[in-house]
């Protein structure tokens, strides 16, 4: 008689193919993972880039606006320099009496806190609108945060002259406050060319 060969599987081939897959479903499980991990990575990259270029961006927008000032810099570097100091009319003894409407809108601001001003009778060569501007009311520690702050608001105005002189009635150094006589030429800088 013939021995029989016996056609079943081995216990430990299964055992060894159960191993395998396991390993297997590991292997995976544990790329999963770390896949997970490096696209929540990119995300957070990604964010932080988002908010990179957002800041960039209002940076160039800054940039673009502050063209204007660097330009009206560069045209007032390339003004001449008077040879003398400009001889000022006399400012009206109201202020802001014949001040039109038209005048732009710091003058009109500056005459409103109290100081005259009438346009300049000085020409100039490159587009911009002159005024003579006084006072005999403001102290100088009034005075000068006033202009500080006109000049500020306004990439476009400038003052050129200016001119504090003490009332002979005070004496030197005198530690009261005083009212100063105050003259100063503005400049406003416009659009077309005269």
């Amino acid at each position: 008689m013939r021995a029989t060969t016996n056609d079943t599987p081995k216990p430990q081939s299964a055992l060894l193919l159960a191993v395998l897959i396991l390993a297997l479903l590991g292997a995976q499980t544990y790329w999963l993972y770390r896949w997970h991990g490096f696209n929540e990575d990119l995300l957070l990259a990604n964010t932080r880039r988002s908010g990179e270029n957002a800041l960039d961006s209002r940076k160039i927008t800054d940039l673009n606006a502050a063209s204007v000032r660097i330009n009206g810099l560069y045209l007032r570097l390339q003004d001449p320099l008077p040879s003398s100091a400009p001889n000022l009319p006399q400012l009206p003894a109201s202020v802001g009496i014949g001040l039109r409407q038209t005048e732009p809108t710091v003058i009109q601001d500056l005459v409103k806190v109290g100081l005259a001003a009438v346009p300049s009778a000085v020409t100039r060569t490159e587009a911009s609108s002159s005024y003579d501007l006084g006072s005999t009311r403001f102290e100088f520690h009034r005075l000068i945060p006033l202009i500080a702050q006109a000049e500020n608001s306004n990439v476009l105005l400038f003052f050129d002259h200016l001119e504090l002189v003490r009332p002979k009635t005070t004496e030197p150094f005198s530690l009261r406050p005083t009212a100063l006589q105050a003259r100063f030429t503005a400049r406003i800088f416009t659009a077309g060319t005269r």
